[in-house]
């Protein structure tokens, strides 16, 4: 009975890349034939105009008498905040940025951004942001710890039911740069699809341990194969190398990860979620853009469109931005490490025979020694753990603290 309830391969592609590739989500799937044709078109002023489109559709619909916006001093968020004050120059709004250090320069400079565009701002400061871990699990409904989110909608929600998010620009106009330059220093035109998949997951490796075939048991038959054959399509084509990143990340984390879980917590706290840049002809449109007008090699600096929209408005955006994550080595000295203690030690999951205790005490030896991998990873592992107490045993309940203070 409890064994039925466990979907072994589902639990391996998460543990593996944080997402199962065989989930439902309600983004439209991009296929190899939505990269044709190409166009001379000036993708700047139709990218502007569909976005803004987008947004007045969306607040003429709702007609609301305040907004939130999740905003970080990125340009996603930000160029949607300046259309949105351009289109609603009356429309309330307020900001919200989240950090994990107090006093953050990310956070700072959207407090700035928002007292620039005349919004009122709401700042979080996370810290121990998994001791609510078994209620995010279950709003979620898979083992997953990464989704810091919930308290940015929890926060939201008091502000407004309606919240605009920058989701969908790196996907769509080339923002993971740190990726793309390692991607193409690895692989060139003629390598086959292996090569391929192996250096795209070689851009994710936080996503995975060196011993990761270890790492299950009996009961979770794992094979690296099987991992591949999830990227062949992406991979196996004619597309440019980095039209087949684009391609393998809008149909991974973002529509497999990212957009779902966001989706079942807004859905927890009874909020509408509004994502202009993923309107379904920008997704279209943004298959129909040539790579090197996303991305320039030579400068390692990626959202040209979504830039110059926002430099014909006189605002520069650096490329500095670390993105909405933890210091993981400070989490696991401040909490990681109790936390995996308390409940991978004899766990319901080594037990049962999914994941190996063995390699539970070893990958906590080099979490100890702050290997950020295995940190990350064992919190993954944690996770599972959480899911499986409250899917399958029901030991714990969602509203339970992992930590008692």
């Amino acid at each position: 009975m409890m064994m039925s309830l466990v979907n072994t391969k589902s639990i391996g592609n998460i543990l593996t890349l944080r997402y199962d590739p065989t989930s439902q989500s309600r983004l439209q799937k991009i296929e190899y034939a939505n990269f044709f044709p190409k166009s001379d078109e000036n993708k700047v002023t139709i990218t502007e105009n569909l976005l803004k489109k987008s947004i007045s559709d969306s607040i003429n619909k709702l007609s609301p008498n305040r907004i939130t916006l999740a905003l970080s001093s990125g340009i996603d968020s930000v160029l949607i905040l300046t259309l949105i004050r351009e289109l609603f120059p009356e429309l309330k709004i307020t900001c919200i940025s989240a950090g994990f250090e107090e006093n953050g320069e990310e956070v700072n400079i959207a407090r700035e951004i928002s007292r620039n565009q005349n919004c009122d701002f709401k700042e979080l400061h996370l810290e121990n942001f998994l001791n609510n871990l078994p209620m995010q699990i279950s709003i979620i409904g898979e083992p997953k710890w990464h989704y810091y989110w919930y308290f940015l909608a929890q926060e939201a929600k008091k502000s407004s039911s309606i919240l605009f998010t920058g989701d969908g620009g790196d996907e769509l106009f080339g923002g993971y740069v740190f990726r793309y330059e390692k991607f193409l220093n690895t692989v060139h035109e003629k390598s086959d699809w292996i090569e391929k998949t192996k250096a795209y997951l070689n851009c994710h490796n936080r996503d995975w341990v060196e011993d990761q075939n270890q790492m299950f048991d009996t009961k979770l038959e794992f094979s690296w194969d099987e991992i591949y054959q999830n990227f062949k399509k992406y991979f196996d084509n004619d597309l440019p190398l980095l039209e087949q990143v684009f391609f393998a990340d809008y149909n991974g984390k973002l529509m497999h990860d990212w957009i779902p879980a966001h989706d079942k917590i807004h859905s927890h706290f009874g909020i509408t979620n509004i994502t202009p840049i993923l309107d379904e002809k920008i997704i279209k449109l943004s298959c129909n853009i040539t790579p090197e007008k996303k991305y320039n090699i030579k400068t390692n600096q990626g959202k040209l469109i979504l830039r110059k929209i926002l430099q014909n408005k006189n605002i520069q955006i650096e490329n500095s931005k670390k993105g909405f994550s933890p210091n993981l080595i400070q989490f696991w000295k401040n909490y990681g490490s109790e936390l995996v203690n308390t409940y991978l030690n004899n766990s319901s999951i080594s037990n049962e025979k999914y994941i190996s205790n063995s390699w539970i005490l070893s990958a906590t030896q080099k979490a100890n020694a702050l290997d950020i991998r295995y940190i990350n990873k064992l919190l993954s592992v944690l996770s599972f753990e959480i899911w499986y107490r409250l899917f399958v045993t029901k030991e714990i309940k969602s509203d339970e603290t992992l930590l008692k203070s």
